[in-house]
């Protein structure tokens, strides 16, 4: 008897009835493109960690958060914007493979189809991301390609203590995904090492991996609470364990990490499974389990530096240059980041009826966090509880077409602020915002 086709490899998982365009053409980037004035409609796109818990604030109905096939790993992120694999090393257990295409950005055709966001930028990658994009990641990834993930990760315990030796973070902690928090919460994030601990303390920790109840990292480290709705940056390198609460997070288009603790209150972590997702440009698999040489490569000025905090936090900023009437805009990440402009974060607020013309200088991703309305001609909605299978217009993507036709219109149609929050990538401002 033939499979049937909901388990076939060549579906997204969260979508088996959608068929997947498997490369792109300039009439289905053109069909794209004219149908809501240049803006594109991405789906969300779930994944599952094997070491974490789902915190269930993704907005998904009780019985999508743990999909029969996934065996019984839980869904605790939504990749919004993505256009690499992703590495989290849950298997499909109808396939016995990584889930097809899991976490990569795909865009609703106006067929119904579903297509990657690779493929489109492939096909014509100047309408899609601009020339000044275009160049930019050519010149970080020698290839074409959006060179900055959006995602959201909600775990109900904070997760391992962990460092990316390439990847740079940068967070914002909201109250639309954490509805309920006290201003005066106890979520915190552990960042980096005390002043006061040596190398030979670290690395007495990393040797105790497995050998007792607890290796003890993260007794090492500050923690420091997270202030909703304001910013923060983690550079690459330094260790954290990010807090309990649903995170909004951008970084630079690539997924790899060291996870540095052997237990969390999700289970042990074996010491192989601690360089899974290290890439073998950033750590050599012969030097896996090594704590010397993991010591020796260890950036201890930036794990303990006692400024950390005030250098990287990003209290909210008003945006003046998209403020207006009935329109609030605030620049929640902002400023240089590791000696540049890596990214930057966007919250647009509209009031009921209000309308604004938006005219960025660069494409963007953006997602809703409340309220109903249009972004172009692409309705938007904010939903609860959201079934696997079901399609949601809450993501889209501006391109450059919709920026050469002069930007897109934003209008409130509900009866409730409209909330949208657009992630810039990188060098997409002629000044950085938030800059002296």
């Amino acid at each position: 008897m033939a499979a049937p086709t909901s388990i076939l490899a060549e579906k997204l998982h969260e979508y088996p009835h959608h068929d997947v365009i498997d490369g792109g053409s300039d009439s289905i980037l053109d069909d794209c493109l004219n149908q809501n004035d240049g803006v594109l409609q991405l789906l969300h796109r779930y994944a599952g960690r094997t070491f974490c818990t789902p915190g269930k604030r993704l907005r998904l109905d009780e019985k999508s958060y743990y999909p029969d096939y996934m065996g019984g790993t839980g869904l605790d992120e939504v990749w919004m914007c993505c256009t690499v694999p992703i590495v989290t090393g849950v298997l499909d257990t109808r396939t016995g493979k990584a889930p097809f295409r899991e976490g990569e950005a795909h865009v609703l055709t106006p067929g119904g189809q579903v297509i990657s966001l690779q493929d489109l930028i492939e096909t014509n990658p100047e309408a899609v991301m601009g020339e000044k994009l275009v160049a930019l990641s050519q010149s970080l990834f020698g290839r074409v390609t959006w060179p900055i993930v959006s995602k959201k990760f909600d775990n109900l315990n904070p997760i391992p203590h962990h460092l990316h030796w390439s990847k740079w973070e940068v967070y914002d902690i909201n109250s639309f995904d954490n509805p309920g928090v006290s201003p005066s919460h106890y979520h915190t994030t552990a960042m980096g090492l005390y002043p006061f601990v040596t190398k030979d303390q670290f690395l007495a920790c990393m040797q105790r991996w497995g050998q007792g109840e607890y290796n003890g990292v993260r007794h090492l480290s500050p923690h420091t609470m997270m202030k909703l709705d304001d910013g923060f940056v983690m550079p690459n390198g330094v260790l954290h364990s990010p807090t309990d609460l649903c995170t909004h997070e951008l970084h630079v288009t690539m997924d790899e990490h060291f996870l540095a603790e052997d237990l969390t209150l999700d289970g042990r972590i074996g010491a192989a499974d601690a360089f899974y997702a290290c890439r073998e440009e950033d750590y050599p698999k012969d030097r896996h389990e090594d704590w010397e040489y993991l010591v020796d490569k260890f950036d201890f000025e930036a794990n303990q530096d006692p400024d950390f905090v005030q250098k990287n936090s990003r209290p909210a900023i008003t945006a003046k240059e998209f403020a207006g009437d009935g329109v609030d805009a605030r620049w929640i990440v902002y400023g240089d980041i590791l000696g540049d402009q890596k990214c930057s974060i966007l919250r647009l607020t509209l009031a009921p009826g209000a309308r604004t013309s938006f005219r960025p200088e660069s494409p963007a991703l953006f997602h809703t966090n409340g309220g109903r309305g249009r972004v172009g001609k692409l309705e938007v909605r904010y939903h609860q509880d959201m079934k696997l299978g079901e399609i949601y217009p809450e993501i889209g993507f501006i391109t450059q077409a919709a920026m050469n036709r002069g930007g897109v219109e934003i209008e409130n149609t509900g009866d409730e602020p409209l909330v949208l929050t657009f992630d810039f990538p990188q060098h997409a401002h002629s000044q950085t915002p938030g800059a002296a």
